[in-house]
């Protein structure tokens, strides 16, 4: 009878050590969603030139422009998301104190005000929703530990989650100070590339970087490959999406005095474009185009492929209109996107009622 038990016991933990590692990495087919076609409405504004990152404070649409936009424009716009009219502009371009060259907006905690990354000047900003001045009320220089970071969001306990331009781990994370704190995830080597080193393997995967700090969930979404890793805060576990395309894009990697960097064909499709979150889904906007696509037809991303936490796919959304960035509006069920035609403008799409039941 003890042998028995003791077979069960390694058969269960056997088992359970099975669904640990299937839980962590998982390989999905286009088929693994269910299609759902949804059409929009575009909502255009003539003082927004040319749309880059959006996002959504206190019913407040955030539009910031592109970097090329010349300097006598704001860097940013607000929108009224209840009734589409034009709020006001914000920030203006400069590199003194106050001022920004670029703005990615991020989670807003702040009940009159948001954040934004200026990714040129390695600082964060601080805007007033109410108050009509274009400068900052508030901007912190990052200290010499976080001035490699390429994206940076909120952690959900006053501390700064990153990832870094190059470097052997996925996620960094630093103390309201700017002390490195923790490294999470270590690249590992690819089997079909060994030669490959951690550095140059985190190069080859940058794509996007986004967070819900009110859940602690985080995503790395790759640009050129079909990757998506979801990183729960909490547990500080990560799930690893691959597929439906497993192949690695074409590359050169070449090394200079500032690092190295990977050069891509110009044909290499896009994958992953942006990442959004609700309370139950993770919004994944995929590509599908590479560069030469775009230049010829505009059309970048034209579906939304749905997955719970947990990394399972559930729905892919066919968008009727090409978009390049997404946020969800969960008070009004929508999904807002920055369209990609001549006019670029602000895509609106209802969220289909199956993923509300």
């Amino acid at each position: 009878m003890n042998r028995f038990i003791l077979v069960l016991l390694l058969f269960a933990l056997v088992s359970c050590e099975n669904d640990s590692e299937q839980g962590k990495y998982r390989t999905i087919t286009k088929e693994d969603f269910k299609e759902i076609s949804i059409t929009s409405e575009k909502h255009f504004f003539e003082e927004v030139i040319n749309p880059s990152s959006i996002g959504l404070a206190q019913g407040k649409l955030l539009i910031s422009e592109a970097w090329r936009v010349p300097e006598e424009f704001p860097r940013m716009h607000l929108i009224n998301s209840s009734n589409w009219t034009y709020d006001k502009p914000k920030g203006k371009h400069g590199q003194g104190p106050f001022e920004i060259t670029d703005a990615e907006v991020l989670y807003s905690p702040d009940a009159d005000s948001f954040w934004i990354y200026n990714m040129n000047r390695r600082k964060l900003a601080k805007f007033s929703i109410q108050e009509s001045s274009l400068l900052a009320t508030e901007d912190w220089k990052f200290p010499e530990p976080m001035m490699d970071l390429w994206f940076l969001e909120f952690g959900p306990n006053g501390n700064y989650l990153g990832v870094p331009r190059e470097s052997e781990y996925k996620i960094q994370e630093f103390d309201s100070k700017g002390n490195l704190v923790a490294n999470y995830g270590e690249f590992e080597i690819l089997e079909e590339r060994p030669d490959l080193t951690k550095l140059q393997i985190s190069l080859l995967m940058t794509g996007w970087f986004k967070g819900d700090p009110k859940r602690g969930l985080y995503v790395r979404a790759c640009l050129r490959t079909d990757l998506l890793e979801i990183f729960n805060y909490k547990t500080k576990e990560f799930i690893s999406i691959t597929g439906p395309d497993s192949t690695l894009p074409e590359f050169q990697y070449s090394e200079s005095k500032f690092g190295g960097a990977m050069v891509f064909d110009r044909n290499v499709t896009y994958r992953y474009r942006d990442i959004a979150f609700t309370e139950d889904y993770i919004f994944a906007l995929y590509a599908g185009h590479g560069q030469l696509d775009y230049n010829e037809t505009g059309i970048m991303a034209e579906q939304i492929w749905v997955f719970d936490h947990n990394g399972k796919p559930l729905w892919n959304l066919t968008l009727d209109r090409s978009i390049i960035q997404i946020v969800i509006n969960d008070e009004t069920n929508e999904i807002y996107g920055l369209t990609t035609d001549e006019d670029p403008g602000i895509a609106v799409f209802a969220i289909p009622e199956e993923l509300m039941d």
